[in-house]
């Protein structure tokens, strides 16, 4: 709904994909070469050999920090759980044992999953670790000497 342009007008000219018009600035077709040689580069160097394409990464999932520490909170727990049936198995082999090595297999089936934890965070998770709980004092299971001594 304008006015007409001319054939003479530079946009027209310039629209066709031929030369750019001698308006246009150097400082332009400059930066417009160099983009050209780094986008080469990349390819050269990143791009699939056969097409040349760059691959387009996905962007990792953010996990906010509570997240992270439920996460580890919970994984830290499956691991001490872990280690106390793999140590009663070694001391005992009792028929009582049998439910909890079934609870160490599913923990087992589980999917670990992999999440990355910066630096700081993880220095605060650990002063943050004893705060508000009573720590329980050390209960070792009898040792063998003891426990012979208890059947005789």
């Amino acid at each position: 709904g304008g006015r007409v342009r001319s054939a003479s007008s530079p946009l027209l000219l310039f629209r066709g994909g031929r030369d750019p018009p001698a308006a246009m600035a150097k400082y332009n077709v400059v930066q417009k070469s160099k983009r050209e040689s780094s986008h080469d580069r990349k390819r050269r160097a990143h791009g699939d050999p056969n097409s040349g394409k760059l691959k387009h990464h996905n962007a990792p999932i953010a996990i906010s920090g509570k997240r992270k520490r439920k996460l580890l909170r919970r994984l830290n727990r499956d691991q001490k759980e872990a280690a106390m049936v793999k140590a009663l198995e070694n001391n005992m082999g009792d028929v009582d044992m049998v439910s909890a090595e079934a609870s160490s297999e599913t923990a087992k089936d589980k999917s670990q999953m992999k999440f990355n934890v910066k630096k700081n965070s993880r220095i605060q998770i650990k002063r943050l670790k004893g705060k508000g709980r009573k720590k329980a004092k050390n209960v070792k299971p009898p040792t063998k000497e003891k426990a012979d001594a208890m059947v005789e």
